[in-house]
């Protein structure tokens, strides 16, 4: 995860935690509702397109994760600058996941 609050507006985002612990943000650093929590080896995190995410602390210095979209989805990367805004308004038509990532045909993020 880059230490600069992005997002992406063409796809969804699944990231696995492989090893370390870390600090992030979800929601952008100037959102009140954001949320900032620890992920470690063995965390699952699924990012609706849109959603702004940052590394804020790798806290073991071993902090690795696989981040990976649906099939057939190109990601690109977005700041939320003023010149993205056909960009995110993209997001409103994109579905959601034929599947849940990690169970399958049926899941959590399926519900």
């Amino acid at each position: 995860m880059y230490n600069t609050t992005h997002f992406h507006s063409t796809a969804h985002e699944v990231l696995c935690i492989a090893s370390g612990r870390a600090r992030v943000c979800f929601g952008g650093e100037d959102n009140p509702g954001r949320v900032e929590t620890e992920l470690k080896k063995g965390d699952v995190v699924i990012i609706p397109a849109g959603v702004g995410h940052r590394l804020l602390q790798d806290l073991d210095s071993g902090f690795e994760m696989v981040g990976s979209y649906p099939k057939g989805m190109d990601w690109d990367m977005c700041y939320g600058r003023e010149d993205e805004k056909a960009q995110i308004e993209g997001i409103k038509d994109l579905g959601w996941f034929e599947q849940d990532p990690i169970y399958g045909n049926a899941g959590p993020a399926l519900e």
